[in-house]
């Protein structure tokens, strides 16, 4: 089934449901599962999250994928992370992928679940325990896909002026910065591994008996291991001190080039967000999602990270 802006949501459930062992002949029921946002929280904006349900109350959850969704998402790696991770149980268990078609049906994470917040990350047995769902994903088997969020950078940044998206006025010279912590980097990166590539705690279930779960692989890709830690630290921790707490408490000690490194990640994820929000925003038919308003937040955390005082000192020392 081909993913095309003219096939129904309803005929793309129709579709996945008929391949999925046991769903074939049931009457369902279709339902938003989240509310869909592009603004404060990037929640479901690439795809419709829904949730659909039979007669006896048994649910899945369906992921739609926006048909947009393809000039920010290799949809192939994120529905092999997906389905790997499900495998592993770090995520939900994955019952179809049909990245032609842009639908991904996974187990529906309901009863004694709940969705990660940041307050939930200043728990410490909590973010042990999301750290290290976060670094047993590193460990699974290579992903189709190697591009981190340098390379990211300067094809969302490419797309944008091709697509003539609106961009702020400094735009060329928050990339330039970041072209140079990619070139302070390089040298020291850690060897690719799968990372979940999206600090975004709402992509973190949490279960009452402790378990947890990732979810939204849409950014997944081989990349050096603290490019994950990165995007998760600038998501999860407002100021550096309680950033530094965490890389401590994952790495076991305090390894300030390493540490360096990490924090130029997220300041790299912060500009890969924006100008990923403004192309998306150029080039969606979606027009009723906030997506610039996003972007502009992302942009601004950015300009924060590169005109602090040391963000010079960090490119020097990593």
């Amino acid at each position: 089934m081909d993913l095309s802006e003219e096939t129904s949501d309803a005929a793309r459930v129709a579709a996945a449901l008929a391949a999925v062992p046991g769903w074939a002949d049931r009457p369902v029921t279709v339902e938003a599962a989240i509310p869909v946002l592009a603004s404060p929280s990037w929640r479901g904006a690439d795809a419709a999250p829904l949730r659909v349900r039979d007669a006896a109350g048994e649910t899945l959850f369906v992921k739609l994928m926006a048909p947009d969704g393809r000039a920010t998402i290799d949809f192939d790696c994120a529905f092999a992370a997906a389905t790997a991770a499900g495998e592993a149980r770090l995520g939900p268990k994955v019952l179809l992928a049909d990245a032609e078609a842009g639908v991904l049906v996974m187990e529906d994470l309901t009863e004694g679940w709940r969705t990660a917040t940041l307050e939930a990350m200043y728990d410490a047995a909590t973010l042990d325990r999301v750290l290290e769902t976060r670094r047993a994903f590193q460990a699974l088997p290579a992903l189709p896909r190697t591009e981190g969020v340098f390379a990211e950078i300067e094809r969302f940044y490419a797309g944008c002026r091709e697509s003539d998206a609106a961009i702020p006025s400094d735009t060329e010279w928050m990339v330039d910065s970041l072209r140079l912590a990619a070139e302070a980097i390089r040298p020291a990166a850690g060897a690719p591994v799968p990372i979940h590539g999206d600090g975004n705690v709402s992509n973190i279930m949490l279960h009452e008996s402790g378990a947890v779960r990732l979810v939204d692989f849409d950014r997944a890709t081989n990349a050096d291991p603290l490019e994950d830690l990165g995007s998760f630290l600038i998501e999860a921790h407002a100021f550096e001190p309680e950033a530094r707490d965490t890389f401590a408490r994952l790495t076991g000690g305090f390894d300030e080039a390493a540490f360096n490194r990490a924090w130029l990640y997220g300041i790299a994820d912060d500009l890969r967000w924006g100008l990923l929000g403004c192309l998306t925003a150029a080039v969606s038919p979606r027009k009723t999602l906030e997506f610039h308003k996003y972007a502009s937040w992302r942009f601004v955390r950015c300009r924060i990270g590169v005109r602090e005082t040391r963000f010079a000192e960090r490119l020097r020392r990593v």
